[in-house]
């Protein structure tokens, strides 16, 4: 029955001023049911299902990295290279999909929030804002490069963004799937880690479908928290049966509160969960319009956040 989790007052207080960031992981991606009752694959899968078309020897050790090694940058990189201009069809083939949204599309867009970075590479969860009008009247802007440019975004708190940090589908050349990409993208990209660092400083992310195996992102959460001992922490939404000490390894050395949901293998608990907070979002937007309104009849010239509806 909806109300009967308990959620963190400051979540709960940052989603309903817009100030949380939603990054959302391959989990998102693989909810939707693709129009020809498939799923979009996760990067393991489609590692595995790419490294089908190399010759046997290749196979093996492409096959060993991705199971045993758990090695998905190197894999990805020979993948790349012995695939050549074959590589480009398998990844538009595979992330260019069409899905309309799934519950869980529908349950994170019901939050309404402002900034919301991927790193995935399909387009569902943008194309989903015009099958769900009550969430806004636009669709978002779309950035799929980080340069000087995107800080724009810290400013405008009139728009919606879509960040896509790992490039989309549209140009499948320019996607960062292999470890020299992410070293030229991510790690050699001053702009990159200066962007992340400002966003986690200003708002609270809370990771959804995502499996924090992110190289790039993981080390720019561990270098936060070594920075910043004092700063609120941010929120990784998983499934329930994360042990004890591990949950707080994630909160000591990330910064990380873990956020656990019960259910199903299927995930579907997940979106009910959601839509358990985003009624408690929707309270506390009405408690701080109330706010607002009593301060104005009081002849205050200061309203607690201006851009709630």
């Amino acid at each position: 029955m909806p109300g009967k989790i308990r959620f963190n007052t400051d979540l709960v207080d940052d989603l309903a001023r817009r100030k949380v960031i939603l990054f959302l992981g391959a989990g998102v991606s693989a909810s939707a049911v693709t129009a020809t009752k498939g799923r979009i694959a996760g990067w393991e899968a489609f590692l595995l299902k790419a490294a089908d078309k190399l010759p046997s020897t290749t196979r093996k050790q492409v096959v060993a990295l991705i199971r045993k090694s758990k090695d998905y940058l190197l894999a990805c990189e020979i993948l790349q290279s012995a695939l050549d201009s074959e590589w480009v069809d398998i990844v538009a083939e595979e992330f260019g999909q069409v899905a309309p949204p799934s519950a869980l599309h529908k349950s994170l867009l019901s939050l309404r929030q402002r900034i919301v970075i991927t790193t995935n590479f399909d387009k569902i969860f943008e194309n989903a804002w015009g099958d769900l009008p009550e969430v806004g009247t636009y669709y978002p802007t779309v950035i799929s490069a980080i340069d000087q440019d995107v800080f724009r975004i810290l400013k405008d708190h009139k728009k919606s963004y879509v960040l896509k940090i790992h490039e989309s589908v549209d140009d499948p050349k320019s996607m960062i799937f292999s470890r020299s990409e992410y070293i030229r993208m991510a790690f050699g990209n001053v702009e990159y880690s200066s962007f992340i660092e400002n966003l986690l400083l200003n708002y609270t992310f809370m990771y959804v479908g995502f499996s924090m195996d992110d190289p790039a992102i993981t080390s720019l959460m561990e270098m936060y928290a070594l920075r910043y001992p004092t700063a609120r922490p941010h929120y990784f939404v998983t499934p329930a049966g994360v042990p004890d000490n591990i949950a707080g390894i994630h909160k000591r050395l990330r910064k990380l509160v873990v956020m656990p949901y019960s259910g199903p293998k299927d995930h579907s608990g997940l979106p009910k969960m959601l839509d358990e907070l985003v009624i408690a979002v929707n309270q506390a937007r009405k408690e701080i319009m109330a706010a607002d309104l009593a301060s104005l009849s009081s002849g205050s010239s200061q309203v607690a956040y201006p851009h709630l509806a």
